[in-house]
């Protein structure tokens, strides 16, 4: 390992909107030619571009163009998805569908409402360390307590060993032992973290430090992506950690009272300005005295 992968720290802080990066390329939703999905089907996918020597690709379902120029280190947003067995292709970005690197079939079925569905892209075209994979993951993005953040954890670095994940203020252990390709999830206190990466069962030096802010009430994944060595890999993308939010707490909606109260306070302002009129009708008064 390469002494300037030991220690290196990203800071990441969450606040509105979907997908927060720290030294991650682009971080901008893809576009999609399908805009006439379903709205109401209560099953939702997006896709996560972690592919570090992929081009920008373009998602196929069922041989229809969905998502388009997906560049490495995007997660999209959401889209709403009928339950039912599809097949996917990724091609890379303007290519016909037959120059598909990725051909899967997936079931997206009838499940709890608050399960969405991710489809990863891993893995390398080059395949000196891993095969390109698709994997279809379940994100769970059921209701957390205020008090409490879920943190799932995604290892897509190609070249990285399995991986503990630890805090950096206790020492102790959120992941353990979380292979290439392996993910999990955790609830931890809503809190500020730093969270080192050791190499599975050493704790002598961590390979990655990252400082992050969670939220109470709210779902995150960390995607661990790019080379621990990028010298000399396919694509000189260094390891890093992609942090997005799935779901956040609702925003509790204004008391009918409150509006009430606030278009009183509104009209009894309206009513205590002056009319234009007034001034003029003040000096005609004056004049007939």
């Amino acid at each position: 390992m390469t002494e300037n992968c030991v220690s290196r720290r990203r800071i990441l802080r969450i606040g509105g909107g979907l997908v927060v990066v720290s030294g991650v390329g682009h971080t901008t939703t893809a576009s999609s030619d399908y805009d006439d999905q379903p709205t109401d089907t209560g099953f939702r996918t997006r896709v996560a571009h972690l592919s570090p020597d992929a081009p920008d690709v373009d998602i196929y379902v069922e041989g229809e163009r969905v998502r388009e120029n997906i560049a490495y280190g995007t997660v999209t947003d959401y889209r709403d998805l009928a339950p039912g067995t599809y097949t996917i292709q990724v091609v890379p970005a303007g290519e016909d569908p037959a120059e598909a690197v990725l051909e899967e079939t997936v079931e997206a079925g009838d499940v709890a409402p608050t399960v969405d569905g991710l489809l990863a892209v891993i893995g390398e075209v080059a395949a000196e360390n891993q095969p390109l994979q698709a994997l279809f993951l379940d994100d769970d993005n059921s209701p957390v307590d205020p008090g409490t953040a879920r943190v799932r954890v995604l290892h897509a670095s190609p070249d990285a060993p399995a991986v503990d994940v630890v805090v950096g203020e206790t020492g102790d252990a959120l992941f353990e032992n979380v292979a290439f390709g392996e993910s999990g999830y955790v609830e931890v206190p809503e809190g500020e973290y730093t969270l080192e990466i050791y190499p599975a069962g050493d704790r002598e030096t961590s390979v990655f430090e990252v400082d992050v802010s969670l939220a109470g009430g709210t779902v995150y994944s960390a995607f661990a992506i790019g080379y621990l060595e990028p010298e000399g890999a396919p694509a000189d993308e260094p390891f890093d950690i992609l942090l997005t939010e799935d779901s956040v707490p609702e925003e509790e909606d204004v008391e009918p009272d409150e509006e009430k109260s606030e278009e009183s306070e509104l009209d009894k302002d309206l009513e205590e300005e002056p009319k234009e009129d007034e001034p003029e009708k003040d000096e005609k008064a004056k004049k007939a005295k």
